[in-house]
């Protein structure tokens, strides 16, 4: 009898040490906030039809980062010679005619000839479709510490002609929605550069 109270409590014991159910564990984490650029499997390919030269890089106005470790430094637009190579097949593993780089704000980093912090650790999202008109831009790439990268944007024609004119402290030109792997970002805007 005695043996039997004994494995009786044992057993009551050992299932209180047996840890947080998957059910806790999932509840503790909160609720998965909504995507701000849904997955779409019928976004494919790769379209451009723009008229206005839309050739340089896009910055942030505001911190963009994921994970507490990957910060979005810039959106790239090619110029016709960068499309042309990619329409034509001429492609690399590290250039894309719309293309997205983050940096890993944990490896080291230097300070460039401009006075900006480049980290030595960046991520290129090459795109696996794009669709580009003066009006709008929409990209999806993937990274593999990122995971798959969505942008759907418009672009203001007569800010950028104004920001192409004026350069540096020039009003946003982009705004739109932006989903780097489970991170939504509803509203990210962009100022526009010509070079790095």
């Amino acid at each position: 009898m005695r043996s039997i109270v004994l494995a009786t409590l044992a057993a009551v014991c050992l299932s209180g040490c047996s840890g947080p159910s998957a059910k806790t564990e999932e509840e503790a984490a909160g609720p998965v906030a909504p995507p701000a650029v849904p997955a779409d499997p019928t976004f494919t390919g790769f379209k451009h039809d723009q008229k206005q030269d839309l050739f340089g890089y896009y910055y942030p106005t505001g911190e963009v980062k994921v994970g507490g470790k990957y910060k979005l430094d810039h959106l790239h637009i090619a110029g016709p010679i960068g499309f042309g190579d990619w329409v034509a097949g001429k492609r690399t593993k590290t250039y894309g005619p719309v293309m997205m780089e983050f940096q890993d704000i944990t490896s080291p980093a230097r300070t460039n000839a401009l006075g900006n912090t480049s980290y030595s650790v960046k991520l290129r999202v090459l795109p696996t479709a794009y669709a580009l008109n003066d009006e709008m831009v929409r990209f999806v790439g993937k990274d593999d510490k990122l995971g798959e990268v969505r942008l759907d944007a418009k672009i203001d024609a007569a800010a950028l002609k104004t920001a192409q004119l004026k350069g540096k402290d020039a009003p946003p030109v982009i705004t739109g929605a932006l989903q780097v792997g489970d991170t939504p970002f509803k509203t990210v805007t962009f100022t526009w550069r010509g070079g790095d």
